[in-house]
């Protein structure tokens, strides 16, 4: 199993898509405008099934006085939990998921504590009760992200450097930009991914961790969007594409069946969609991820609060 990028799913769905009576390849640039837009389709798939996978990011922002609601992230999907440090405590917050619960705690301007309590989730935005009434408390939101669409391919120009234990990637001849944030990066005599947390300069960027590999000089690389679902199934993505294409442009849907079971089972032959038939695929994972992981969403409450009177809130004295 190996991460796989953008370029790398759509060579694999070219190459499924050879004509053996002519040993040419369909890589014609609508191919490709059709393949990249089924690679995208088939990650979001693999990404919305597997709500048991871990998608978690975190992010911080600073309160304003008076200010109630605040912008979330453009990535935002999901709340996991929310915290506001107020004095050196961190306070965690409570989720209302019902605006009539939310309207009931704003009636009046009052408010029993003097640290944040509940959180509020809009389409946009999410507010905190009570009101902060300081500037610079930091909220911490921790959240999972939606699935951001693929649409750059490889970057191999130039070659690079790094040091071991170092964040740094040092490049020749290279053209980085700032837009590779995010994106993953391999020297190819290492072997290993990394992904890219900062850009410095054409030459430079920062790995999200120190290069742990023995230190390379002028080797080759490449950065590249990688889906973000686990790497043991980015090779069922090239099917889900390729059987797209079989369904709609080649018209066979004997080789888009295949395609698809392949997809879903890891077996050409197998057209069951029940999970207990399933030995391979996206049905497997979805059942052994649901046997291992964890919820993602943080509104449903599976079991009461537990007060503790370790709880700094409970130190708090009301006047």
């Amino acid at each position: 199993m190996a991460r796989e990028t953008f370029s790398d799913l759509i060579l694999t769905a070219q190459n499924y898509l050879s004509d053996d009576s002519t040993s040419s390849k369909t890589n014609l640039s609508d191919t490709q405008t059709f393949l990249k837009k089924e690679i995208n389709k088939g990650t979001r798939l693999i990404f919305n099934r597997l709500r048991m996978h871990k998608t978690q990011r975190q992010q911080t922002a600073s309160t304003v006085e008076d200010q109630q609601f605040y912008h979330l992230p453009p990535d935002f999907g999901t709340l996991e939990s929310i915290t506001v440090t107020t004095g050196g405590i961190k306070y965690p917050l409570t989720p209302i998921d019902s605006q009539e619960s939310w309207d009931d705690l704003n009636q009046i301007d009052f408010s029993p504590t003097t640290f944040a309590q509940k959180v509020f989730v809009r389409r946009d935005d999410f507010g905190i009760w009570p009101t902060p009434a300081a500037d610079d408390d930091t909220i911490t939101l921790n959240y999972n992200v939606i699935h951001k669409d693929m649409a750059n391919t490889d970057h191999t120009a130039g070659t690079v450097s790094t040091t071991q234990n170092d964040a740094t990637v040092t490049g020749t001849d290279t053209s980085f930009t700032a837009a590779m944030v995010g994106r993953w990066f391999k020297a190819d005599s290492d072997g290993e991914w990394y992904r890219i947390t900062s850009f410095t300069s054409l030459t430079s960027i920062e790995l999200e961790s120190v290069f742990e590999g023995t230190a390379v000089s002028g080797d080759t690389y490449v950065i590249g969007e990688s889906p973000e679902v686990p790497v043991e199934l980015h090779e069922l993505i090239p099917h889900f594409a390729t059987a797209q294409f079989y369904m709609g442009p080649k018209r066979n849907i004997e080789k888009a069946q295949g395609h698809l079971n392949y997809f879903w089972t890891s077996d050409f032959m197998n057209n069951s969609r029940r999970m207990r038939d399933a030995h391979g695929g996206l049905l497997y994972a979805v059942r052994r991820y649901a046997a291992t992981g964890r919820s993602n969403s943080r509104l449903v409450r599976r079991r009461g609060s537990v007060v503790s009177r370790f709880n700094e809130a409970w130190r708090t004295t009301l006047s």
